[in-house]
């Protein structure tokens, strides 16, 4: 067709409401993002109602890559009503005739072959339909939250958890989100940019690429006067925004605090007890949840773990929070044999060491962390604690092996 650069998308799929680059042509390897196809934009909206393609001459407001382009083609790609991909294409003079033609029957094709695919869209993803997740449930519910916290989320886009340490915060954000919005992406920050326009870019940014995703802040009450501002600011918006989950340790009183932005989070607040003042019967129901997605992990399906395991775990001087329960439990699984895990598996003393980071979170050190955990385990359960050819086998020296061994709480 003579384009000099172009792209097509089609719906993600792992998030159906959110459109990712399948192909492009003609940009070097950082690609090209066009901010006039940002979602609520005039041109985004005109594609979506459009069924023909149509040709946009360039301007101030229509930026393109290359400077010899003066305009580009759009043509939307449509299924069962609504678009679930476009096609761009940078052209050097108008659009004629016998292009707007073959982009139309293209994409056309396109559908065509979507509607055969599946009698359902092939793009909303298995795993997100009636998923259970019994941990979440469990929080929830030690977090006294009802409907009305979530119909405020669903309406204004924030809420706040408050719970000490480890205590589940995260996994009750996860929970919220995957419940009412299945699908949609998700991302952890745990550190601002300071900068005002940093921070300001990066919500824009984080905006483009995930559309309706969601941003789990945490420690809150840290934030400054301006980082509130801006995320208060942010929240207002009516259109257009990133859903924001903050989260906060109880008991720290913030060092600024902007007026507004504590009346945001004090508005919609969930708090979770600490592990130490939950009911036996609810730390009983959560090991099993945890148990599972370890065994999983590990490739260990053939484990199960007996009632005096699950009693010890739940005593109250065994684990001090969610984190010290779920490492007791991996410790456990990655040195068993086979078949039942008993109480004499599991270390007495409540593990101290650091667990496998979810993927959304911007912690490298955290995940570098978690790996060297489980290589140690590892090394461990095959050379049956003999620090000498463990350190060998890790490729490091003994006395670095035993520092890591106190420093990951692990000996």
């Amino acid at each position: 067709m003579g384009g000099l650069a172009g792209l097509a998308t089609l719906a993600s799929e792992s998030d159906p409401s959110a459109l990712e680059e399948i192909g492009s042509w003609g940009y070097g390897e950082e690609g090209f993002f066009y901010p006039f196809l940002a979602r609520g934009s005039s041109v985004r909206v005109e594609l979506e109602k459009s069924k023909a393609p149509f040709f946009l001459p360039k301007s101030d407001e229509i930026e393109l890559f290359r400077e010899d382009s003066f305009g580009c083609l759009l043509s939307s790609v449509s299924h069962e009503s609504r678009m679930v991909g476009f096609f761009l294409i940078e052209l050097d003079r108008p659009a004629d005739e016998r292009q707007l033609l073959l982009l139309h029957l293209f994409c056309q094709k396109i559908s065509g072959l979507l509607k055969k695919e599946n009698s359902r869209p092939a793009f909303i993803p298995e795993q997100n339909l009636n998923q259970k997740d019994p941990l979440g449930d469990l929080l929830f519910k030690l977090g006294k939250g009802n409907e009305t916290h979530l119909e405020k989320f669903r309406e204004s886009g924030a809420i706040c958890i408050s719970a000490p340490s480890s205590s589940g915060k995260k996994t009750l954000s996860k929970w919220i989100q995957k419940r009412e919005f299945p699908g949609r992406p998700i991302l952890t920050v745990s550190i601002l940019p300071e900068q005002s326009s940093k921070l300001e870019k990066a919500l824009l940014d984080w905006e483009k690429m995930a559309e309706s995703g969601t941003l789990i802040l945490e420690n809150s009450e840290n934030y400054s006067i301006g980082q509130q501002r801006i995320l208060y600011e942010y929240s207002q918006r009516k259109t257009g925004k990133s859903r924001l989950i903050f989260l906060e340790n109880p008991g720290k009183k913030p060092k600024e605090e902007f007026l507004y932005f504590r009346s945001l989070l004090d508005g919609n607040r969930l708090e979770l007890p600490a592990w130490k003042e939950w009911a036996k019967s609810d730390r009983a129901s959560s090991v099993l949840p945890i148990f599972e997605e370890v065994c999983e992990l590990h490739g260990r399906p053939d484990l199960v773990l007996s009632g005096e395991a699950i009693e010890s775990l739940t005593e109250s001087d065994s684990c001090q929070n969610l984190e010290d329960l779920r490492n007791a439990i991996e410790e456990a699984v990655l040195n068993s044999g086979s078949g039942e895990i008993r109480n004499a598996n599991l270390k007495k003393e409540g593990p101290k060491g650091i667990s496998l980071p979810d993927p959304e979170d911007l912690d490298l050190r955290k995940a570098v962390e978690a790996v060297e955990r489980q290589k140690i385990l590892l090394a461990d359960k095959l050379f049956g604690g003999n620090q000498i050819r463990m350190a060998k086998a890790l490729g490091i020296s003994r006395g670095s092996l035993q520092y890591k061994l106190k420093n990951l709480g692990l000996g």
